[in-house]
């Protein structure tokens, strides 16, 4: 009767131990899980260099070029405006598998469920970001100085913006990287980097030489002409670079 006893309580015991494990074994795959993307032509929008156009007509045709992630960067409206654009952004590229990040706003990227933001150095503390977004959103942060890669934590940021790889109007007092800077910088990244800064499709490939897993632009899409014919002119200048650097 005592064996018996005995072998009922180790059986639940083990039971017990089993349910446990397996319960830790998925918060940890839960917690390791995040959208996939690719860096490789990350399109920024900035309303005040469209030419006039809607965001979400600029969005549309860069995918139809072959952005692989899109970005809306709106310094200067209302909150209420940005959720606007960013709704409509996020609507027409539902059905695609191109990433919409969101620039600075983190509580408005989690109230609209976007995939993911991109904070710089003086916003958000990438790891208050992550306690707000949840483990399975995309962080991206910029970086641009070694103390910025040493105090990086890649179970909190998913990619680094590195920059300026060349001299850029949007941040023309950050002293620019050039090919050598750049590759120094980011040898030892952690997480993949996507190059910044004056990256125009002449230009493009030697971002990817220097070992960038793809280039962010803005000015170079958003305010041509055709902006599904200069995204096109990027994708394939890397798909060119990523051959000849293989």
């Amino acid at each position: 009767m005592k064996n018996a006893v005995l072998m009922q309580e180790n059986n639940r015991l083990r039971c017990n131990l089993f349910f446990i494990l397996t319960c830790l074994v998925l918060l940890c795959t839960l917690r390791s899980m995040k959208k996939a993307f690719d860096l490789s032509v990350y399109v920024v929008i900035d309303p005040s260099v469209c030419g006039g156009r809607a965001v979400c007509d600029v969005a549309v045709a860069a995918v139809r070029g072959g952005a692989t992630m899109v970005q809306l960067r709106n310094k200067a409206d209302s909150l209420d405006v940005i959720k606007d654009q960013a709704l409509d952004i996020q609507k027409a590229l539902a059905d695609s598998s191109v990433r919409f990040i969101l620039n600075d706003y983190v509580d408005l990227a989690a109230d609209i469920d976007a995939d993911g933001v991109h904070i710089g150095q003086g916003d958000m503390l990438a790891a208050h970001a992550r306690a707000i977004l949840g483990h399975e959103k995309i962080i991206g942060l910029t970086a641009f100085t070694r103390a910025h890669y040493d105090a990086l934590d890649p179970t909190i940021v998913d990619y680094v913006g590195t920059g300026p790889f060349y001299a850029t109007l949007t941040k023309p007092d950050k002293a620019v990287l050039g090919a050598d800077g750049f590759s120094n910088l980011i040898s030892h990244a952690p997480v993949p980097v996507v190059g910044i800064g004056g990256i125009t499709p002449e230009n493009a490939g030697a971002v990817i030489a220097a070992g960038a897993s793809g280039v962010a632009m803005m000015r170079g899409v958003t305010e041509a002409e055709d902006v599904e014919s200069a995204v096109r002119a990027y994708v394939k200048i890397i798909e060119g670079a990523r051959r000849e650097h293989s």
